[in-house]
């Protein structure tokens, strides 16, 4: 059998089988067979951004650099998921930032014309080519799903002990493979492709 190609982005692992890249990379994920996805934004949030509605609201630059990035990896993802990949992605906990749309508005005139920037919010969940509604929130109760138990029963054998949720899925027909233990909210998914052995593991 011929020897998987791994894929890390966004954090490290401690083995020389795994490659790994930054979320800045500009990769392509159609070269590895198995990707491990963190989506994390830290390195787009400074401690000298402006606030709008108590979230982070980024420069013009960055948040252009973002969206670019977050386009990036959602068109990635999917491409690698229709190729027949396997795609993990580990949940981490919500990101929430508000973006710069290039759009102005323009009050007053003269000397004391006001120019005001349009922002619309955006999160680190937006590099997942699927619609989730995560909700932030933290747990650790949590239980397999009826469906998915074949593929999910050896992982969950193993790291049920030292798992965490950090967000909810909201959006409605999510193929749950792990739910909170009380009101059954889906914290875990597993899409396979319609079209190719591919795999898009949500964790």
């Amino acid at each position: 059998m011929a020897i998987k190609e791994i894929l890390s982005i966004g954090f490290e692992l401690a083995s020389d089988d795994v490659q790994y890249f930054d979320f800045e990379s500009d990769i392509s994920l159609l070269d590895w067979d198995i990707i491990l996805f963190k989506p994390i934004i830290n390195s787009y949030i400074s401690f000298f951004d402006d606030y709008y509605k108590g979230k982070p609201s980024l420069s013009d630059s960055t948040s252009f650099r973002l969206k670019e990035q977050c386009d990036h990896w959602r068109r990635e993802i999917k491409d690698a998921f229709d190729s027949g990949k396997t795609v993990i992605v580990f949940l981490s906990e919500l990101q929430e930032v508000y973006v710069d749309t290039g759009e102005r508005r323009y009050s007053g005139t003269g000397r004391n014309q006001k120019t005001t920037p349009i922002v619309s919010p955006h999160t680190n969940y937006s590099v997942i080519p699927i619609t989730l509604n995560p909700v932030s929130t933290k747990g650790i109760a949590i239980k397999l799903a009826p469906h998915n138990t074949d593929v999910m029963a050896p992982y969950w054998n193993e790291f049920k002990a030292v798992s965490q949720y950090k967000v909810i899925f909201t959006a409605d027909k999510i193929p749950a493979c792990l739910l909170t233990k009380n009101g059954d909210k889906p914290v875990g998914a597993i899409y396979r492709s319609k079209n190719s052995s591919g795999s898009l593991i949500l964790l």
